[in-house]
């Protein structure tokens, strides 16, 4: 019998951002293929997402530890429960697999707490706080369960992709937290937003799911080329070429940790999924060109495309979305830091700006007036202001008015 998927994929690239900073990988992914009782094959693809703060110290361990618990939680289901009773199992994705995860994980830090040198203190959860994305591969239907900022995208015979599963506001229910987490006394019952099962043959145009953490959807320019991304991403049979290019959507985009598990339909009977032609992704300082003979048997690599200004593109990539700005800038504070106290960084950063377009931004922002979007300007000021410096004011806009009570400033005057 032909299987109804085939063999899963995983890959997490640590963020360009942690590697200059020297801190690991906060990301984890594991896909694995399982077997049930009476041979019944079953496809787990799991992401974590370790939150990193000062708080979550060990958040690097907690994704780990939640990836590792999701896959021992499935296999003990799997022994139990035939993947045909649906009706189990959609109980399970709700209900009974985040509370047996949850449960795992916590003895699971518990244990690995007991072996820090700093265990004098008493275990806060929140030390290895992470989000937690998992998706079911069986034969007759795939289904879903996590919390916390991981997104899922449906990917059709056509090579349309749709984005089927991504977080909600969280309005107070995580209080301080940026997301939901597996580290909060509810996080069991938040899955049960996220919970789903879909019969495969209500579905006959799904080619391919692809599961990622946050960081890869915040270094494409757009949703649109996000999806464009998970459209492209699935033709990858190589696991250096998904690695590779993983590394470059980190360097081009976010600086994030990134994360992508894939899941694919077999072949059908006649005939072979079609490909799309190539396309260019805009990541958050760059294009990345999606040919479709590098995805058939290379990999991803920048397009060559004329850009005459770098600062300029990272520039106005931030400015078309702003809610980004705060993500992209904020992780920059140490290397902003740096910037006040050795002059000679802002000139090699400038001197190589499609190296690190966004630290040559705040080179640039540092020596002399942008003509940025007000909210970038804003957070730019304020940057520079918590570390103890000043960005130079920019030159008022055409559409602005002087304040009350002065005057315009003479042509050719300073």
């Amino acid at each position: 019998m032909t299987p109804a998927w085939l063999a899963p994929r995983a890959c997490s690239v640590i963020g360009a951002a942690h590697r200059r900073q020297g801190k690991p990988c906060q990301d984890a992914s594991l896909s694995a293929e399982l077997s049930g009782r009476n041979g019944e094959a079953l496809q787990l693809l799991a992401v974590a997402d370790g939150h990193g703060s000062s708080r979550s110290w060990l958040s690097d361990r907690g994704s780990a530890l939640a990836c590792r618990e999701a896959q021992r939680a499935v296999v003990e289901a799997l022994q139990r429960t035939p993947l045909g009773d649906t009706t189990t199992w959609r109980h399970l994705l709700r209900e009974g697999l985040p509370a047996t995860i949850q449960a795992r994980w916590q003895a699971a830090i518990a244990d690995d707490w007991r072996h820090q040198p700093q265990n004098a203190d008493p275990l806060e959860p929140v030390t290895y706080g992470c989000t937690l994305g998992l998706v079911l591969l069986a034969p007759q239907w795939w289904g879903c369960t996590g919390l916390g900022d991981w997104d899922l995208v449906a990917v059709h015979r056509t090579g349309e992709a749709a984005l089927i599963s991504q977080e909600e506001s969280l309005g107070a229910r995580a209080a301080a937290e940026a997301t939901a987490s597996l580290c909060l006394p509810q996080a069991a019952g938040l899955c049960a937003r996220r919970a789903q099962l879909q019969p495969l043959a209500a579905h006959p145009q799904l080619r391919a799911l692809v599961l990622s953490t946050d960081g890869v959807r915040k270094s494409c320019a757009s949703d649109a080329d996000f999806l464009a991304l998970c459209s492209q991403v699935i033709d990858l049979d190589d696991p250096q070429q998904l690695e590779h290019g993983l590394e470059q959507i980190t360097r081009q985009g976010s600086g994030d940790d990134v994360s992508l598990a894939i899941g694919r339909r077999a072949q059908p009977a006649a005939g072979r999924w079609p490909r799309r032609a190539g396309l260019a992704l805009s990541l958050g300082s760059g294009t990345v060109a999606l040919a479709t003979a590098l995805v058939a048997g290379s990999r991803l690599l920048q397009r060559p495309a004329p850009r005459p200004d770098p600062v300029l593109q990272q520039q106005q990539a931030l400015c078309a979305d702003p809610s980004r700005i705060r993500a992209n800038l904020t992780p920059r504070r140490a290397q902003l830091l740096q910037l006040q106290r050795d002059p000679t960084l802002g000139q090699r950063l400038l001197a190589a700006p499609e190296r690190d377009p966004l630290g040559a931004l705040l080179a640039r922002s540092q020596r002399s007036p942008l003509r940025a979007c007000p909210p970038l300007e804003q957070h730019l000021a304020t940057l520079w202001r918590d570390a103890g410096g000043k960005m130079p004011a920019a030159p008022p806009r055409p559409d602005e008015r002087p304040p009350a009570g002065s005057r315009p400033a003479a042509p050719g005057s300073r």
